[in-house]
This record gives structure tokens, sequence and C-alpha cells, in this order.
């Protein structure tokens, strides 16, 4: 019973997790740059890169990529 409940928690943990998981900030800058975007999604283009960066400044924070992400500009992965 308690492996059942528990597995049933994992299980909607992991549900909700963030839909960027899957997008890899393989330099360790914080962001996210459009090659570490096309990892995660092939098909991105940079007119599509550069709405998701609302504020300008080059790269995609946790924020914008949630926002594009709820918004279904970016699949959820």
């Amino acid at each position: 019973m308690t492996r059942t409940i528990l597995g049933g928690a994992f299980a909607a943990l992991i549900a909700a997790a963030p839909a960027f998981a899957a997008v890899e900030d393989s330099d360790g800058d914080g962001m996210f740059s459009f090659d570490e975007m096309l990892v995660a999604y092939p098909t991105l283009t940079e007119e599509t890169f550069i709405t998701i960066d609302t504020n300008g400044d080059g790269g995609i924070d946790e924020e914008e990529l949630a926002a594009a992400t709820e918004a279904g500009v970016l699949p959820a992965t």
C-alpha cells in the first residue's frame, strides 16, 4: 500500500516537472542559447527564438521558456 502511494506521488511529481527540463544549459551561464534550445527543439527558428527572448538579452531564461511553453509557442517536452 505504501509503495502504491509513493509510486503515485512520484508520478505526480514527474508530471509537474517543468516542461523545459529537456533544455540543458550546457555552458552554465544561466540562460539557454539558440544552439542549446535547438537540441531540445530541433525545428526552432531564429525568429521564434527572438520572439521568446522577451527581454532582448540574447538568451532564454527559465521564465521566458516557461511563458513560451504556457503560451503554446513551444511544445511541452
